[in-house]
C-alpha cells in the first residue's frame, strides 16, 4: 500500500494511504458538522424584520419615534445609530437645509454608523442658538386673555398668593415683601420640526443688555410628561422666580405695572436655555417621545408575537410532559427491563437450532471441518467477550475468584463442547451406523438407570 512521508525534525514519518483517506473523510465531516450549525441558526424575529422594513419620512416629526421601538425589540445598538442619524436630520432642519431623502431605518441605521457625535453636538449648539436669536421659538403671554385657572403647584401657597393678572401670580409676604413670581407661559415652535424643552429660563429686557426683572425658570406643569413644543404649535410652561432676584419692584408697586412698564421701555420676553439642557442626549430623549401611532402598532405586534411565541413554548413543554407522564404510567416493558424467561429460552434454542442448521448445510456442501471451523470460530468470541468482562469488571477475590475460574473454565471449554454437539447431531443425521451405535449406547443406558431403580428398590 502506498503512503506519505512526512520529515519533522529530522523524524521521518510515514502514513498508510487508508490514513490519509480516513483524514479527509473527518475533515469533510466537520465541515458538514459547521455548516449545518450555520444553517440552523435562528432567523431574524419578524419583530426586526419589520423594524428594518420601515420607512422614514422627512418631513414626519413622528419618525423620531422609531429609536424607541428599536430600543423595545431589543437592538440598543442599533437604536443608538438610528437616534444619530434622525438627531442629524433634525440638525439639518434647524440649520435650514435640505433633511435625508425618504428611506428605510436599515439605511438610517447605516448612516448613523458613519457620524461624529461630537460634531453632531457642536452643530446642535449652534442650531439651538440660531434659532433663539432668530425667535422661531418664541414665548408668549397673553395679557388679555380669559381667566386663567391656578396651576395644582400653587394651590399650597393659600393667602399668600394673588393674582396679579391672567395667568400671573405674585407671592408677598404679610409686610408686602415680595416672596415669588409665578408666570403662566407659553412656548410657540415656528419650525416644521418639533423643539425639545426640558427646562429653560425667561428673561425680561432687552437684547444684549442687562436684563430688568429677575430670571424665571420654566418647567412643564405638574402631572405633564410631554417636553417637546410640536411644529407650529404652544406648549404651556410654569415660570417662576424668588426673593432675592434682581429687578425686583419696590414694596408697595404692583409687578403688572412694573412689567407694563418695562414693555413700554422696549423689554421683550426671551427664552433662555441653559447650557447642560443643550446636551445631545438629552435632546434625542424627549424627541424620542413623539406620539406615533405606526410606532404603537408595531410595539403591539411584537408584544403580542412575543407572548404567542411563549404560549407555544408553554403548550409544547405541558404536552411533553403530559406524553412523558403516560409513557411512565403505560404497564408495557420499557427498552431497560429485562426480557421474560419464556422469550430468552425460545431465543436460546431458536439460535441453538439456527447453529445446527448452517453447520448441517456447510458440512453437506463443503465438509465437515470447515463447518467445524465456523462453528468454533462463532462460538469462541462470545466466550472471549464473556471471559474478558469476567476479569475486568472487578470483585474476583476471595471466593468471587473461585467463581470467576469456573466460569472461565466453562467459557474455554463451551467452543469445544458446542462444536463436538454440532459434529455429533450432525453424524447421527447422515451416517445410519452412527444411528444404530447411539441407538444402543441409549439402550444400554436405560437399561443401566432400569437396573440401579430395581436394585434400590429391593435392597433398601
Amino acid at each position: 500500500m502506498q503512503g506519505t512521508t512526512v520529515r519533522a525534525g529530522g523524524v521521518t514519518a510515514r502514513h498508510p494511504a487508508w490514513l490519509r483517506w480516513w483524514m479527509g473523510l473527518q475533515l469533510l465531516f466537520c465541515l458538514g458538522a459547521v455548516s449545518g450549525a450555520w444553517a440552523q441558526q435562528p432567523a431574524s424575529s419578524p419583530s426586526r424584520e419589520g423594524l428594518l422594513a420601515q420607512q422614514l419620512a422627512p418631513d414626519d416629526p413622528a419618525r423620531f419615534a422609531w429609536t424607541r421601538a428599536a430600543e423595545a425589540v431589543g437592538q440598543g445598538a442599533d437604536a443608538l445609530h438610528l437616534q444619530l442619524a434622525l438627531l442629524d436630520d433634525w440638525v439639518l432642519a434647524l440649520e435650514g437645509r435640505p433633511a435625508q431623502a425618504g428611506r428605510s431605518i436599515e439605511a438610517a441605521m447605516a448612516h448613523g454608523r458613519e457620524m461624529d457625535a461630537d460634531l453632531l453636538q457642536r452643530r446642535a449648539r449652534d442650531a439651538w442658538l440660531s434659532v433663539l436669536q432668530a425667535q422661531q421659538l418664541r414665548p408668549e403671554w397673553d395679557r388679555d386673555s380669559p381667566h386663567v385657572p391656578l396651576p395644582p403647584e400653587l394651590e399650597a401657597l393659600g393667602a399668600e398668593l394673588v393674582q396679579e393678572g391672567p395667568g400671573f401670580w405674585v407671592r408677598r409676604a404679610p409686610d408686602g415683601r415680595i416672596r415669588g413670581l409665578y408666570l403662566w407661559l407659553g412656548a410657540r415652535n415656528g419650525l416644521a420640526e418639533p423643539l425639545p424643552l426640558p427646562e429653560f429660563a425667561l428673561r425680561l429686557g432687552r437684547p444684549g443688555q442687562q436684563p430688568a426683572a429677575p430670571l424665571m425658570q420654566c418647567a412643564l406643569p405638574r402631572y405633564s410628561t410631554r417636553q417637546w413644543v410640536p411644529p407650529q404649535s404652544t406648549q404651556h410652561y410654569l415660570c417662576s422666580a424668588v426673593e432675592g432676584g434682581h429687578g425686583l419692584p419696590p414694596v408697595g408697586v404692583s409687578w403688572l405695572a412694573q412689567m407694563g412698564h418695562w414693555f413700554s421701555q422696549g423689554a421683550v420676553l426671551q427664552t433662555v436655555i441653559p447650557q447642560h439642557d443643550q446636551a445631545l442626549s438629552r435632546t434625542a430623549r424627549i424627541l424620542g417621545q413623539v406620539d406615533n401611532p405606526a410606532v404603537d402598532d408595531f410595539l403591539r405586534g411584537a408584544r403580542e408575537f412575543a407572548e404567542r411565541q411563549q404560549q407555544q413554548q408553554r403548550a409544547q413543554a405541558a404536552a411533553a410532559a403530559a406524553a412523558k407522564k403516560a409513557r411512565d404510567a403505560t404497564p408495557a416493558r420499557r427498552s431497560g427491563e429485562p426480557l421474560p424467561l419464556w422469550l430468552k429460552r425460545l431465543a436460546f434454542l431458536g439460535g441453538v437450532a439456527g447453529a445446527l442448521v448452517l453447520y448441517g448445510l456447510l458440512a453437506h456442501h463443503v465438509s465437515v471441518a470447515v463447518a467445524s471451523g465456523v462453528l468454533w470460530l462463532g462460538l469462541a468470541i462470545p466466550s472471549a467477550i464473556f471471559l474478558r468482562a469476567i476479569w475486568t469488571t472487578g470483585g474476583t477475590d476471595g471466593w468471587g475468584k473461585l467463581v470467576a475460574i469456573v466460569l472461565s473454565g466453562t467459557g474455554v471449554v463451551a467452543p469445544f463442547a458446542g462444536t463436538l454437539a454440532a459434529y455429533t447431531v450432525y453424524k447421527l443425521v447422515v451416517s445410519a451406523p452412527a444411528r444404530r451405535k447411539a441407538i444402543l449406547l441409549l439402550l444400554g443406558v436405560i437399561v443401566v438407570i432400569v437396573l440401579h431403580a430395581l436394585e434400590r428398590w429391593l435392597f433398601w
